[in-house]
């Protein structure tokens, strides 16, 4: 005789970190009491305001949840974001994937957040935020997969060449306008000519101009358009392609790539820093926030 059990957990830890977890396993049990757990569902709830955070079946999904802002990344979207793969390499599953809701993955770095910087030290400090997420991401001991579900611009765009898989919807646009702003894509001077080509990476940062799908596909940005209603599918897919490979093999992979993008982002990143606070940045932002026209 076969039964099937239903489980649901709800685990809460110290009041200080407000870290809570909700679990369902359907479970099958077996006369001679030996059993199976046949679905398992989690999510982890550490009252992140701006990140969604939940697990389903073998992937931990990140999802970017400011759709009113474009999901573009303010200081406290990197923290938590760094944060929830930091958590994401504590689960029993093999893949995380990050992902945004609404139309956009993400519109890139929160303009209105750099043009109120004083002085270096609060620029420092904001992008010394950026690079710690960038680290726990380039660290992380499972593969990471970028879903593109929408424009990815700046910022947003430049997090997809930290991926280990990247797919796209075909209606996605991807743009690094930095240098409209006075600013520079740190990520794309970087690993980005390794995974681009030197001329791409020129083109766009120096344009700013928007790519479609297909382009992007054709320079190596993304791996793959996949339809939107594929999407989920599609990345279930390689998680279950990756639970066919011995753990130890990912981990030395991973281990080897970071060093490679390890070697690039730091002293870039601190260019960035220096460069948003001059006068020609600062007037810039403040024509991107009034909506004037670049000219």
């Amino acid at each position: 005789m076969v039964n099937y059990l239903i489980c649901c957990k709800f685990i809460s830890s110290s009041a200080v970190d407000a870290n809570q977890k909700f679990e369902l396993n359907i479970i099958k049990l077996f006369s001679n009491n030996s059993y199976n757990i046949i679905f398992s569902y989690s999510i982890f709830m550490r009252n992140l305001k701006n990140i969604e955070y939940f697990n389903e079946k073998n992937v931990t999904w990140i999802r970017l949840n400011r759709p009113e802002k474009l999901n573009a990344l303010n200081e406290e979207t990197w923290l938590e974001l760094k944060e929830s793969v930091i958590k994401a390499n504590t689960e029993k599953t093999n893949l995380i994937c990050i992902t945004g809701n609404g139309r956009a993955f993400s519109a890139g770095d929160d303009i209105q957040s750099m043009y109120q910087f004083k002085d270096l030290s609060e620029s420092k400090n904001f992008f010394n935020k950026l690079k710690d997420t960038i680290m726990a991401i380039v660290e992380s001991e499972k593969p990471i997969m970028f879903a593109v579900n929408g424009l990815a611009y700046g910022g947003g765009c430049e997090l997809l060449l930290l991926g280990d898989f990247v797919i796209s919807v075909p209606d996605a646009l991807f743009s690094l306008p930095e240098s409209k702003l006075g600013l520079i894509p740190p990520l794309a001077l970087s690993i980005g000519m390794f995974i681009m080509g030197l001329r791409n990476v020129a083109r766009l940062a120096l344009s700013g101009e928007p790519i479609t799908a297909s382009e992007a596909l054709r320079i190596g940005l993304i791996d793959e358009i996949v339809e939107k209603d594929r999407i989920n599918e599609r990345v279930h897919e390689i998680s279950d392609y990756l639970s066919k490979i011995p753990n130890t093999a990912i981990s030395v992979i991973r281990k080897i790539l970071a060093i490679h993008r390890i070697n690039f982002i730091s002293s870039i990143v601190d260019e960035l820093a220096k460069i948003s606070l001059t006068n020609e940045a600062k007037t810039k932002m403040k024509d991107f926030l009034e909506k004037r026209k670049f000219k």
